[in-house]
């Protein structure tokens, strides 16, 4: 027959086996719910997509000022040379209007490369943000799998705790019960300690040897003069 100790000793591993079990499954909830490295990453594709608007945009309005001007030397050149106009200060007007034009183009063609050279950069880094995200996801994903297969592997177990529990508490007197739980919620977790070679294993307590006997016997409940605990001798 179950001793009164060895029966709050068999009820106490199975209590502590469902706290770790909900422990882990606490974890895994938080885990399941969000990844603070893939928020990270998304906010930083963000990020490199509104550092892109920018020179973009610079670049666009560039660009179509350079197809202005182009048109514009076009125009001028036909002018200038097709012939129609002969009067010499017309054309040294149109000269000195062509020279401007050209400069600007020059000008225009050095800032687009340059605009162009900064879209590239923010293009390279926006890119390597988003395959980042990519690759996390693809981990998260897989992650995610793992998690809620572990999830079920808990709650399966921790069903399976409660039933044990329920078949541990038919040997557990409800007076004995009401003093290992207060231990429990007062010891953290650990109503019960257990006493080797005559050392208490909560406290290291050291029993008198009549006192250490009296455990063995399992008779009755002995508690740790420091400690309090429940003292219970596997040998």
């Amino acid at each position: 027959m179950v001793s009164r100790v060895e029966s709050l000793y068999n009820l106490q591993l199975i209590d502590a086996e469902v706290d770790e079990k909900r422990r882990a499954l606490a974890q895994i909830e938080v885990q399941l719910e969000e990844d603070t490295e893939l928020l990270s990453a998304r906010r930083k594709v963000a990020g490199e997509e509104d550092r892109l608007r920018e020179p973009r945009a610079e670049l666009r309005t560039l660009e179509l000022d350079l197809e202005g001007i182009a048109s514009k030397i076009v125009g001028t050149k036909e002018v200038l040379y097709g012939g129609r106009v002969t009067n010499p200060k017309e054309l040294a007007g149109l000269e000195r209007e062509l020279e401007y034009l050209e400069r600007r183009q020059s000008d225009i063609e050095d800032k687009t490369l340059e605009a162009m050279a900064e879209v590239e950069d923010r293009e390279a880094s926006s890119r390597e943000a988003n395959e980042h995200v990519r690759r996390l996801e693809r981990e998260w994903e897989a992650m995610q799998g793992d998690l809620r297969r572990r999830a079920g592997e808990l709650e399966s177990r921790l069903e399976a705790l409660e039933k044990e529990r329920g078949r541990a508490l038919l040997d557990v007197c409800e007076e004995d019960l009401s003093v290992y739980e207060d231990l429990r919620r007062r010891k953290g977790g650990q109503a019960i300690a257990l006493l080797k070679n005559g050392i208490c294993q909560g406290c290291g307590l050291a029993l008198p040897t009549s006192l250490a006997q009296k455990v063995r016997r399992g008779q009755d409940l002995v508690f740790c003069g420091s400690c309090e605990r429940i003292l219970h001798s596997l040998t």
